[in-house]
């Protein structure tokens, strides 16, 4: 069973108004959008990413688009498996095409103020069932890319994620804390820097909720947040975050280039 969350706000009602977005970031540390993503290109990243996985022999090459999984691995971010493809996926036209698109740009503009940058920096996620060890531990973004603090995450699915497939999930308001020291759990293959139970603020339940395709999540680079983990039995998750800031604005060298250099 999936731990308890409670839904997320829905902010559709203010996308086009920029102090209220400016205002409820400020004191949330998050902003979440129902069906506001650019549907077409999030179905034409899905199709391209299930060919590759298709030809990797990961899903059903029946039908692709549900990715379902057809028994491989499971594989992990940072195995030598996962890395051939996963170097395939972040060139992939379509992919970075999707954080382009007019709806973040001009939405993250009105956040920051100004001219918003898209990072170089494209993360995709292949999380697969049964590997339930490796779901990314709660963190703050700011410990793996640093620059300016005022970095915004865009997580969205590629396609429907309801809460048993494994989405993104926040604690609320955690931004105001500042930035917390992360220390390593030697457990996890990738993203093995976090935060413990004992770090983490009392700031309320974590919030999460089913997503449907066009459904976005986007959150201050202080915000804490985790993954759920993926309790299908034959299911892939297909995510991915994107990284804005205000052009400018000091920036990494790690977010100027890409995912692992690869």
């Amino acid at each position: 069973m999936q731990e308890a969350t409670q839904p997320y706000t829905v902010s559709n009602d203010i996308i086009g108004d920029a102090p209220a977005l400016q205002s409820r970031l400020s004191a949330d540390g998050y902003l979440f959008f129902k069906g506001c993503g650019p549907k077409e290109k999030l179905l034409a990243a899905r199709r391209d990413v299930a060919g590759l996985l298709t030809a990797a022999g990961w899903i059903d090459p029946r039908d692709p688009m549900s990715t379902r999984w057809s028994g491989a691995g499971p594989y992990t971010e940072g195995e030598q498996a996962y890395m051939d493809v996963y170097r395939k996926i972040i060139h992939l036209p379509s992919f970075k095409a999707v954080p382009e698109d007019s709806v973040f740009m001009q939405l993250m503009s009105k956040i920051v103020g100004g001219d918003a940058m898209l990072h170089r920096l494209r993360i995709g996620r292949i999380t697969f069932p049964s590997n339930t060890g490796q779901t990314t531990a709660a963190h703050q973004d700011f410990h793996y890319i640093r620059g300016t603090p005022a970095t915004y995450t865009v997580w969205q699915p590629l396609g429907d994620c309801p809460l048993d497939l494994g989405p993104l999930t926040v604690l609320p308001a955690t931004h105001t804390k500042g930035f917390i020291e992360h220390s390593e759990d030697k457990s996890k293959k990738y993203a093995s820097m976090g935060l413990t139970e004992a770090q983490l603020p009392a700031s309320g339940p974590w919030l999460c909720n089913d997503f449907e395709l066009g459904d976005f999540v986007l959150f201050h680079s202080y915000t804490i947040h985790k993954a759920l983990p993926n309790l299908t039995s034959d299911r892939l998750r297909l995510s991915t975050d994107n990284r804005f800031q205000k052009a400018g604005d000091s920036i990494s060298e790690v977010s100027q280039g890409t995912h692992y250099n690869l």
